[in-house]
């Protein structure tokens, strides 16, 4: 009877050992395939190069990669190799996220051409990104245009074929507010500032299809 009791004993040891072999070994794939998911998911995502999209991605995959390195002995052959390509892969995203991250960071640090035009044309901060001329009043419309015109005047052999196309575009914002602006001009100042406007039309006419003219025989050599 004893030795009957021994026999199940050691039996149900060893079942319950390989059970519990089974189980750590179905979980440990579990968590190597969820980290191997993880960073499949990552790099078919729609990039976001910015640090704090970054830190988020990095932040899911330690807590998926500690999980799975834990367990990381008990993988089969096959499956660790799997786990091991998918870090494989995620340090190339890494290196292609900080690759990108300082390149626009360091855009970012380059004045656009547009701002550095109308900073020069009417003061800093002045003209944004919204085109909004809301600092023009009856007033000051006739130095604003006269400033507006010198430097156009000044600048007028170094502009590029983009310089005259945001030129253009500034002119016109300026000649909508001068309408909005008209009922508070007195009749000089108007008179002055149709002066300047035929002032500038000759400027464009001379210089802007020049500036073409040259920068598509620069292109050409």
């Amino acid at each position: 009877m004893r030795k009957i009791y021994l026999v199940l004993s050691t039996a149900i040891g060893i079942s319950g050992f390989i059970a519990c072999n089974d189980s750590a070994s179905k979980e440990a794939k579990q968590d190597a395939d969820n980290l191997t998911r993880y960073v499949d998911s990552v790099a078919t995502l729609t990039p976001v190069y910015t640090q704090e999209n970054w830190t988020a991605i990095d932040n899911a995959y330690q807590e998926r990669a500690m999980k799975a390195e834990s367990k990381l002995a008990t993988l089969e052959a096959a499956d660790k190799e799997k786990a091991e390509a998918s870090k494989i892969k995620y340090a190339e995203l890494k290196d292609t996220y900080a690759a990108k991250i300082k390149q626009r960071d360091e855009a970012a640090k380059i004045p656009d051409y547009r701002q550095l035009l109308r900073a020069g044309l009417f003061g800093e901060g002045k003209v944004g990104n919204d085109m909004q001329f809301g600092f023009v009043n009856g007033q000051n419309i006739l130095s604003v245009y006269q400033n507006f015109v010198d430097k156009v005047a000044d600048n007028k052999k170094i502009y590029t074929r983009e310089d005259w196309d945001e030129i253009k575009v500034l002119y016109e914002a300026l000649d909508t507010r001068k309408n909005e602006v008209e009922k508070d001009l007195a009749g000089s100042d108007n008179r002055k500032i149709a002066g300047l406007k035929i002032r500038f039309a000759s400027i464009v006419a001379t210089h802007r299809g020049g500036a073409k003219v040259s920068e598509n025989a620069a292109s050409k050599e």
